[in-house]
């Protein structure tokens, strides 16, 4: 008896009943998760990580399962979850873990954090993203007798041929008319006479991957050089190891980095786990792509804004399903749904765009060491130009420092020199874009059928256009900067809310009847160039010219293909490109990056140089830079001609410590955005005040000030700065600020005061 009741007991516990309470977060600025009860219907079969639609206010939304408790104890009355639209969960149990901490660290919701882990299209405005929808034909219910079929069919031949046939099965309308065409008449007939039923089916996309993908060989290796080979040796140590460890690889440009990531990523798939490969978004070319695709094949999937949403889905499913073993993409990619991850390489570490500019603002870089340590994993992050803060944690023993300071190829770093354009236009009364020295160089090269790069980081015709009467500027009627001229289009044009109006043909504030230009951009300088090199087969890449989803990728073609003779660029020119007959290099306008009113304007003008000097001399002629500047006495372009990097962070890194900055500091900086111009700024100083009245030792507060770019799409914007040596002490201001929340509840939506913590760009 008693043996008995023991295992009654035992099989009672391990069969529990099914949980019937949820709690779900949304992708909405709510910290909290809300509870939902869980119908009989749907009893057994939600589970954490899914997406549910439930009731919320007076809508239905989507939301995530993140617990099943087993009871609720408060007297309030639960709403029920509506459906289920997917059969299993979406989010893993480890990347719930993640977002957890994200949404902590950077102060959003848990449901936001959640929501930017998944590809685009999976919300609450687009449910059906992952689902093809199929109309199909199956036989309505109830059917008449046999005899009252035949008398209704005996007069159609062909209506009795499509009857048959769903009488077998179910069957897709695109497939019934391909075995027979022309049935359109014959199946509306039948559905008239209740025979047939039509309706929508959903069916789950599936993205094709061969059965052998995962198994199939490697593609041949490049051969190491010594330096390559040591280095590799260290980082496969780390890899057998199986725990934990982050390493700053720091290489010059055409030093063979990528040939180490994917060695050692070839190394974590022989072990059985998975990898993933991030890079910036502007690098993520077809060359890095078919890179990758030639060493491993099928088993990469690709993560990037490039593709459509349900290109997006597809290869986000792939991860999640199991069916590859690596992800390469841009800053989302740190969210792939790998089991048993391995190894996170993160390339181009420095580069700005792995901070996500909009709520949950987290930085893929410090997520993914996060990410990693959890999960005993290695990080490789690489650049020829490390962030200043990756290079403190070094110095801090945090990561490891390894280093490549020769191109593969024993070729030589280009030679870079400076042209003084001050001089340029008061000696040689040169006052065009291009200086005399560049000009014979592109001259030359062009001779010899090589390549040139030119760079300026500033799109457009103009930078302003301005009256000489009056000194009027026309500014963007929505935003407080100056609109640009597009010469091509003969339009002006906001490069913040792209605001367009028409070129006027006189000043519309004193009615003088010449506008003049100041400033230039890229398409300035491709007709400059077009002018003084008209044999020259000449292209731009810059936003303006790069909308249509082939058209990098068609750049990329023409120049391996040698059908461009130079190159005009911004940005987009500057990092991730390996052209071997590219020798020489200009860059036009220096200075624009230095007089941005940032405390980190000379390490990013530092490492734009460096990385488009980089561009020159991958093959066997030996490159050449030409940097114009109306400032050569910087002390940033000493280190540049020298390719320094390491004096000059030396330099840039003493500086910051005067002048109490990151990373001997950290930063939150909270916005304060308004339509309402005087409201935005009382609520600025209303959040100022209550954020001193609260303040801790060691957190020091500055502003409220207006920001640099003051209004931007008609709303005006505030800025408070937060700083402290210590981050704990930073968070715990903005949990315990009441008033912070009370504002932002107060405000009835008519403002929004967003938190960006660890803040990349505060203009």
């Amino acid at each position: 008896m008693n043996t008995q009741t023991q295992i009654e007991i035992k099989s009672f516990e391990a069969n529990p009943p099914p949980p019937q309470f949820a709690e779900v977060v949304f992708n909405l600025p709510l910290k909290e998760a809300f509870t939902y009860t869980i119908p009989p219907e749907l009893l057994g079969k939600v589970r954490v990580g899914m997406r549910v639609l439930v009731p919320f206010g007076r809508r239905k939304i989507t939301g995530y399962v993140v617990h099943l408790p087993d009871k609720w104890d408060k007297p309030i009355v639960l709403k029920s979850i509506a459906d289920l639209p997917d059969t299993g969960p979406v989010v893993n149990e480890e990347v719930l873990v993640l977002t957890k901490w994200l949404a902590g660290y950077y102060q959003s919701s848990w449901g936001e954090a959640i929501r930017c882990a998944l590809p685009a299209g999976l919300d609450n405005k687009s449910r059906d993203v992952g689902y093809q929808l199929i109309k199909s034909v199956r036989l309505a219910s109830p059917l008449p007798g046999e005899k009252e079929i035949e008398r209704l069919l005996k007069r159609s031949p062909k209506q009795k041929e499509v009857f048959a046939i769903v009488r077998q099965k179910e069957i897709s309308v695109p497939e019934l008319q391909t075995r027979i065409p022309k049935s359109q008449a014959a199946l509306r007939s039948l559905k008239e006479k209740q025979l047939v039923e039509v309706f929508t089916k959903k069916k789950v996309r599936e993205a094709f991957v061969p059965e052998d993908a995962m198994t199939r060989p490697f593609g041949e290796s490049l051969t190491f050089t010594p330096e390559q080979q040591k280095i590799f040796k260290q980082l496969n140590l780390a890899i057998e190891a199986g725990k934990y460890e982050s390493f700053l690889l720091h290489g010059v440009t055409g030093s063979g980095k990528t040939e180490i990531y994917i060695r050692c990523i070839q190394r974590v798939l022989e072990m059985g786990k998975t990898a993933i490969m991030m890079v910036p978004e502007i690098s993520l070319t077809p060359q890095t792509v078919e890179r990758f695709r030639q060493r491993f094949g099928d088993r990469v999937a690709i993560l990037h804004s490039g593709l459509s949403q349900t290109e997006r889905y597809l290869e986000w499913k792939k991860i999640h399903d199991g069916k590859v073993s690596i992800a390469v993409g841009a800053r989302s990619a740190v969210f792939a749904p790998f089991k048993n991850l391995g190894i996170v390489v993160i390339d181009e570490e420095h580069d700005g765009s792995y901070k996500q500019d909009s709520n949950p603002r987290y930085h893929a870089r410090d997520t993914a060491v996060m990410r990693a340590r959890s999960l005993n994993a290695i990080v490789i992050m690489g650049s020829a130009t490390p962030s200043l803060e990756s290079t403190q944690n070094t110095r801090l023993g945090k990561y490891q420092y390894l280093s490549l300071e020769s191109r593969v190829g024993e070729r030589m770093l280009p030679l870079v020199s400076l042209v003084d354009m001050k001089e340029e236009r008061k000696k040689h009364k040169n006052f065009a874009m291009l200086s005399g020295t560049l000009r014979s160089a592109i001259r030359d090269r062009l001779s010899r059928k090589e390549q040139v790069f030119l760079f300026l980081n500033r799109r457009g015709t103009a930078r302003f256009v301005f009256c000489p009467d009056c000194g009027y500027v026309l500014e963007c009627a929505h935003c407080s900067v100056t609109l640009t001229f597009h010469g091509k289009e003969g339009h002006l044009l906001c490069h913040y809310c792209n605001f367009r109006a028409r070129m006027p043909g006189h000043c519309v504030e004193c009615h003088g009847e010449v506008i003049r230009f100041s400033g230039f951009g890229t398409q300035k300088l491709e007709e400059e160039v077009k002018k003084l090199f008209p044999d020259a087969r000449v292209t731009r890449l810059d936003r303006d010219t790069t909308r249509g989803r082939d058209s990098f990728a068609a750049m990329h073609r023409n120049m391996k293909a040698g059908n461009i003779d130079i190159l005009i660029g911004t940005q987009m020119i500057t990092k991730g490109h390996d052209f071997p007959n590219v020798t020489l290099v200009g860059v036009v306008h220096a200075d624009l990056s230095l007089n941005i009113p940032d405390f980190r304007s000379c390490e990013r003008s530092f490492q734009l140089l460096t990385h488009v000097a980089g561009r020159a001399g991958r093959g066997q002629v030996p490159g050449k830079v030409i940097i114009q500047t109306n400032n050569p006495d910087h002390y940033m372009f000493a280190f540049v001609r020298e390719h320094d990097v390491n004096a000059f962070h030396e330099k840039e890194l003493k500086l910051r410590q005067q002048l109490n900055y990151p990373p001997f500091t950290r930063l939150v900086a909270i916005e304060v955005i308004s339509e309402n111009e005087s409201l935005g700024q009382s609520t600025a100083q209303k959040l100022g005040r209550a954020l001193n009245q609260q303040a801790i030792s060691g957190v020091e507060i500055l502003g409220p000030s207006k920001a640099a770019l003051y209004q931007i799409q008609n709303k005006f914007r505030w800025h408070l700065i937060l700083r402290s040596q210590n981050m704990q002490a930073l968070q715990g201001l903005l949990v315990n600020c009441r008033e912070l929340n009370d504002l932002k509840s107060a405000s009835g939506g008519k403002l929004k005061i967003a938190i960006d913590v660890d803040p990349f760009n505060l203009l």
